[in-house]
C-alpha cells in the first residue's frame, strides 16, 4: 500500500525530530534504554522483567552502529512503523483522509511523542499491536494463508515483548468467539496455523521461564503492588479509575484538537458497518476495559503506561462513533497535529534542559572511565547505574542488578566470585546492604556531580562504587 503524501512527510518529520533532539540534548540512554541494550548483550531468551525482544532489537542496532545513541533511533522506528500500521487499519474502515488523521491524531498522545525517547518494550508495542490487528482483521475477512502467518508471527512477537500484550490476543479471541464473522475462521485451518507460528516462536523463552521456575512473576507483582497501599475494597474502586483517568489525561490533547474540529464541521451519519464497529470494539476498546476489569476484580494497581499500546485504534474509534466530514477541516487538522508534534518536543527539551537530575546529565564516558569499568567483567547496583555501566563501558560486563542472583540467572556466580565485580549506586543505604550481602565489598568511594540548569539552579549529586576483589586461582 502506497502512504499518503502528507502523512509521509510528517512521519519523516517525526523521525527527524525525535531522533535529534535526545541525541542533541540527552546523549546519555535513558535507564529503561541503557537497560535493555545490555539484556541484549547478555542474550538470554529472556530477562528479569520482561520477555526479550527489546534486548534483542537493542543488540541488534548497537551491532550496525556502534553507538548507544542509536537506540533513539530504533525508538522512533518503532513509533512511525506503528503509526503506519494504524493508517492501513484505519484504510479498512474509513476514507483516505480519515484514515491519515486517525493516524497522525497520536502524535497528540503523549505515548507518540513526550515519552519515545527512552526505548523499551511501551515503545515496541506502539507498533506490534495495530500490526498484529492488522493482519488479523484481513486474516478474518479474506483467509489468505499468508495475512494469517503474518499474524501468527507478530503475534508471537507481541508475547515475547511484554506479557500485557497477551491481553490483545485474549481480547481477538472473544471477537473470534462473540461474532458470526470471527466463528466462521474457527472452520479455518489458516488460523491454526497461526497459532501454531506464535506458539512455536514464543516456545523457547516459556522454556527459559520454566527453568527459571517462572521468577519473573515476581516482578509483576511487585511493579503491580508499588506505591501507597489503599485500604481492601477502596483499591478496587480507586486503581482503576486512576488507571483509566491517566489515559485519557494522556489523550487530552488530541480530544480535544478532534472535538474542536468536530464542533466545526458539517456532522454524517455512522458509515462504518456493524461488523467493523464490533471489530474496533474487540481491538482497540475492549483491550482498556480488560485492564481496568482486571484492576477491579483483583484491586491491584496498574502503571498508567502500561496502557500505552492500547491507545492506537484512538483515532480510528472516534471516527467510527463520532463521525463527521473532515474535508474543511482536513488542513486544520494536519495543522494541529505539527503543532502537537512541536508542543511535546518543546516540553521533552524543557525537561531535559531544566530538570536537575544527575539521570539526565551524568556524562557516561567520564563515569565509566573513573570508577574503571573496563576492568571488570561484571558490574553491579542500581538498574540506571549498572546499565550505563554495561551499555559505555567497552567491555561491556555482565550485570548483576541489586546485587541480587536469584533474579539475575545468567550470572555464574562462581565466576563472578572468582573474577570479582565493580559495584555503582545512587543510594548510600543500598550500598551498604551489598556490603552485608557480599563481604568483599570495599567502603563506597563518592563519584561527585555538580548539575546546573539554564536557569542557573545547581544540584549536587553524589553516586557511589566500589569493588569484590576477585578470588585468587
Amino acid at each position: 500500500m502506497k502512504l499518503n503524501k502528507s502523512l509521509s512527510i510528517f512521519l519523516i518529520c517525526h523521525l527527524i525530530v525525535w531522533s535529534v533532539l535526545p541525541v542533541v540534548l540527552r546523549p546519555n540512554l535513558p535507564m529503561d534504554s541503557a537497560e535493555a541494550l545490555v539484556w541484549g548483550f547478555i542474550g538470554e531468551w529472556g530477562t528479569n522483567k520482561h520477555p526479550p525482544l527489546s534486548g534483542f532489537f537493542a543488540d541488534m542496532m548497537y551491532c550496525l552502529t556502534g553507538f548507544p545513541a542509536s537506540l533513539y533511533v530504533l525508538s522512533q522506528l518503532f513509533v512511525v512503523g506503528g503509526l503506519v500500521y494504524v493508517y492501513k487499519l484505519a484504510k479498512l474502515f474509513l476514507p483516505e483522509n480519515k484514515s491519515v488523521v486517525a493516524a497522525m491524531l497520536l502524535e497528540a498522545v503523549a505515548y507518540y511523542g513526550l515519552v519515545t525517547p527512552e526505548y523499551n518494550v511501551n515503545i515496541i508495542a506502539l507498533m506490534l499491536w495495530p500490526a498484529a490487528a492488522y493482519y488479523f482483521y484481513r486474516g478474518i475477512r479474506a483467509d489468505k494463508l499468508s495475512d494469517w502467518a503474518l499474524f501468527g508471527i507478530f503475534a508471537g512477537l507481541n508475547i515475547l515483548n511484554k506479557y500485557v500484550s497477551g491481553i490483545l490476543l485474549l481480547c481477538l479471541g472473544l471477537y473470534i468467539l462473540g461474532t458470526k464473522e470471527g466463528r466462521k475462521a474457527l472452520k479455518s485451518w489458516k488460523l491454526y496455523a497461526a497459532a501454531a507460528i506464535a506458539l512455536a516462536m514464543i516456545a523457547p523463552h516459556i522454556v527459559w521461564l520454566h527453568n527459571r521456575d517462572y521468577f519473573v512473576v515476581d516482578y509483576f507483582l511487585g511493579r503491580s503492588g508499588e506505591g501507597k497501599i489503599l485500604p481492601y475494597g477502596l483499591a478496587h474502586i480507586v486503581y482503576p479509575f486512576k488507571f483509566l483517568a491517566a489515559q485519557v489525561m494522556t489523550s487530552a490533547l488530541a480530544l480535544i484538537i478532534f472535538f474542536i474540529a468536530r464542533r466545526y464541521s458539517p456532522k454524517q451519519n455512522v458509515t462504518v458497518n456493524k461488523s467493523d464497529r464490533l471489530f474496533v470494539f474487540y481491538a482497540g476498546i475492549l483491550p482498556m476495559l480488560v485492564m481496568a476489569v482486571i484492576s477491579l476484580a483483583l484491586g491491584i494497581k496498574l502503571k498508567s503506561m502500561w496502557g500505552s499500546p492500547v491507545l492506537y485504534m484512538l483515532g480510528i474509534a472516534l471516527f467510527v462513533w463520532c463521525p463527521f466530514d473532515v474535508k474543511k477541516a482536513y488542513k486544520p487538522l494536519i495543522k494541529a497535529c505539527y503543532g502537537a508534534l512541536g508542543l511535546f518536543a518543546l516540553a521533552f527539551a524543557l525537561q531535559v534542559m531544566l530538570t536537575t537530575s544527575a539521570k539526565f546529565k551524568i556524562n557516561a564516558a567520564d563515569f565509566t572511565a573513573k570508577v574503571g569499568a573496563e576492568n571488570f567483567a561484571y558490574a553491579g547496583g542500581s538498574v540506571w547505574l549498572a546499565s550505563t555501566v554495561g551499555s559505555y563501558a567497552a567491555n561491556h560486563p555482565r550485570i548483576l542488578y541489586f546485587m541480587a542472583p536469584e533474579t539475575n540467572p545468567w550470572i555464574d556466580m562462581k565466576d563472578f566470585k572468582q573474577k570479582g565485580a565493580l559495584v555503582v549506586e545512587e543510594n548510600l543505604e543500598a550500598y551498604r546492604v551489598y556490603q552485608k550481602r557480599f563481604k568483599t565489598l570495599t567502603p563506597p568511594e563518592a563519584y561527585e556531580l555538580n548539575v546546573t540548569t539554564p536557569l542557573g539552579k545547581t544540584k549536587q549529586h553524589k553516586l557511589y562504587y566500589g569493588i569484590i576483589a576477585g578470588e585468587q586461582k
